[in-house]
């Protein structure tokens, strides 16, 4: 029991912290639908770029406060995860992609 409501506590977790940072750039998407004509395409390429960004971020940072707290109870799962963690904002926002 106790278990698995701790699974669906993480998912919720990290759902909820890629919902939040989607909802940091609401405004810009709504200022954006407000331009005549082609505001409706643009807040709708803000949108999908801003989810694309909240899932990854979100993955990153909510595995990193796992990770964190897995090393001190669990260190053959927390390190892991924290390796995983770093690669992931390594390759976010260090890799020359281009």
């Amino acid at each position: 029991m106790i278990s698995s409501s701790a699974s669906c506590i993480r998912v919720l977790g990290i759902v909820l912290t890629i919902f939040g940072i989607y909802l940091l750039f609401s405004p810009i998407i709504a200022l954006l639908k407000w331009i005549p004509l082609v505001g409706w395409l643009l807040g709708g390429l803000v949108s999908v770029a801003a989810f694309i960004f909240a899932l990854l971020v979100g993955t990153i940072i909510s595995t990193f406060v796992i990770a964190v707290a897995w090393v001190f109870f669990r260190p053959l799962i927390g390190i892991p995860l924290l390796i995983g963690a770093g690669v992931g904002s390594y390759f976010t926002f260090y890799y020359d992609w281009g």
